[in-house]
């Protein structure tokens, strides 16, 4: 099974994460971090919510309808202007009330503030649904390509796929933070030094 969050980030280079850097008002290595932890927490979002039927199909439409992949071949043009792709509506669908929660994690974890975080993932978004159109080939395969993700997270960064875990099913108390640092430790620094 192909690194899928390799994948993603390498077609974001050094000019696209200054320019997403730009947009957010964030340091580029910060930014880096961000997507590198946005972007898996997306993914296994998206694995959940396909999980259903009504998910699959909500899913496959959007990918049918608007994820085609080719904002990667225009991907400049995205950068320049991210609100142009939704993503705030994506992450409505995505994460739902556990939105918070993923932003305070990835605030904490990469030092930016909830305002460049939300952006981030306003940014993310679009990339990984536009990933999943340009790679699943839609349809019913787009689960298949998730849950494959899934499983080899599950199988090479256990402890990773933990955290992601407690921040999608947290209970909304406000403190998502307190339990994960009882688990000690900040999965997207060890993912960013394992890929």
């Amino acid at each position: 099974m192909k690194n899928i969050l390799g994948e993603i980030l390498s077609r974001l280079d050094d000019n696209s994460i200054e320019t997403i850097s730009r947009q957010v008002n964030a340091p580029p290595d910060q930014t880096k971090t961000a997507l590198a932890s946005a972007i898996p927490i997306l993914m296994n979002a998206l694995a959940k919510n396909s999980n259903s039927r009504e998910g699959a199909a909500a899913l496959q439409n959007a990918v049918a309808r608007d994820h085609d992949g080719s904002l990667f071949d225009n991907l400049g043009d995205f950068l320049n202007n991210p609100a142009a792709a939704n993503g705030e509506g994506i992450l409505k669908h995505v994460l739902g009330n556990k939105r918070q929660n993923v932003e305070q994690y990835i605030s904490n974890d990469s030092g930016l503030n909830s305002s460049s975080v939300g952006k981030i993932l306003e940014m993310a978004a679009p990339i990984v649904m536009g990933y999943l159109g340009k790679n699943s080939g839609g349809g019913s395969a787009i689960g298949n390509l998730l849950n494959s993700y899934l499983k080899t997270e599950k199988k090479q960064a256990p402890q990773s796929q933990s955290v992601i875990n407690q921040i999608l099913d947290r209970d909304n108390d406000g403190n998502v933070m307190d339990d994960i640092a009882e688990m000690g430790m900040s999965f997207l620094g060890r993912m960013m030094k394992r890929r």
